[in-house]
């Protein structure tokens, strides 16, 4: 419970990705992960209407899970009557605003990097070697269609256990390129009471970003982790958030165009057990709402009611309360 009276929230349960073309996402995913239709439907017009978007436009969505590991799933929608571009349009990963990537651990990074390739799609550098928080981790970053990008770990040191999936589990963390750590702090640690699990600076003695080979183990980052909920391992990793701010590189800033109906990951949303209370707590931190509250339908959890708030650096976060 915090001071003011609201719990703590929760990690976020879901990721929406708006992209162009819903049958071919619905098949790469299920191929690339074993992620599963749950549902399909249309979106609610008063969910497109709270994003100030026209009457006119139109929405249908696929909710993807995980069987294996619950309670996480990744919303792709696609928008029909409505002028849409890239959030992240030919970014690397230094230029900032918006949410970068999706986290996903698999069991072999080097065969899903070959299956992505097969489905043509590329990657900020081949599979690499990562050193990280005393563990030794196999990581790729891909790059999707519509300007998303996942991150592929499989930790290998020390031996993790044996994982409950058949090739990856869920999406776990929405990675995101800031201008400003103690800002980005402010947000999540302060502002949403999160817990930052990883908060130091670094060097990568790895190039798994796409870096000029001459800057690897030399580029310093800001690095935080911060998460409001633990796994049933008791780790910090279950729907957090990675910032990273560069300290020597600078690139653009994408934060204006990381907003519906852009193509790219849209938002995280977090379940809260009272919307008001929890707008109340973000105004007192100066963080003004961007859309809602409102009412709306958001299969499978039913009638909520949802507002939603950007990040400093332009990443909406979306608060839904269920009935």
């Amino acid at each position: 419970m915090n001071e003011d009276g609201t719990r703590s929230t929760g990690a976020w349960e879901e990721a929406v990705l708006c992209v162009r073309d819903l049958e071919r996402w619905v098949a790469a995913l299920d191929r690339l992960f074993g992620w599963v239709v749950e549902l399909r439907g249309p979106v609610d017009p008063r969910l497109l209407a709270a994003w100030g978007l026209d009457s006119a436009v139109q929405g249908e969505d696929v909710v993807l899970a995980n069987p294996d590991d619950p309670p996480r799933r990744v919303r792709l929608m696609r928008l029909d009557g409505v002028m849409q571009r890239q959030m992240r349009s030919s970014a690397a990963h230094w230029d900032t605003g918006g949410i970068f990537s999706l986290l996903v651990n698999v069991r072999d990074v080097d065969a899903s990097f070959r299956a992505a390739q097969e489905l043509g799609w590329s990657a900020y550098q081949d599979p690499v070697q990562m050193h990280f928080s005393g563990r030794m981790l196999r990581n790729v970053v891909l790059r999707a269609w519509d300007g998303v990008n996942f991150g592929l770990y499989c930790a290998q040191l020390p031996p993790p256990p044996e994982p409950r999936y058949a090739k990856a589990g869920m999406a776990f963390n929405g990675q995101q390129s800031v201008r400003d750590i103690g800002a980005a702090r402010r947000f999540y640690v302060e502002a949403l009471g999160w817990t930052a699990w990883f908060d130091d600076t670094l060097r990568l003695d790895c190039n798994s970003l796409g870096m000029p080979a001459n800057f690897v183990g030399r580029t310093p980052m800001n690095v935080i982790i911060a998460s409001a909920a633990r796994d049933a391992a008791g780790a910090w990793q279950y729907g957090q958030v990675e910032l990273v701010e560069w300290l020597e590189f600078r690139g653009l800033d994408f934060a204006a165009h990381a907003v519906p109906p852009n193509l790219g990951i849209v938002a995280l949303r977090i379940p809260v057990a009272d919307v008001a209370q929890w707008q109340a707590r973000l105004a007192a931190h100066g963080v003004s709402p961007l859309m809602g509250p409102a009412s709306v339908t958001l299969p499978p959890n039913g009638e909520v009611r949802m507002f939603g708030v950007r990040s400093p650096d332009g990443a909406l976060i979306e608060f839904f309360q269920r009935a």
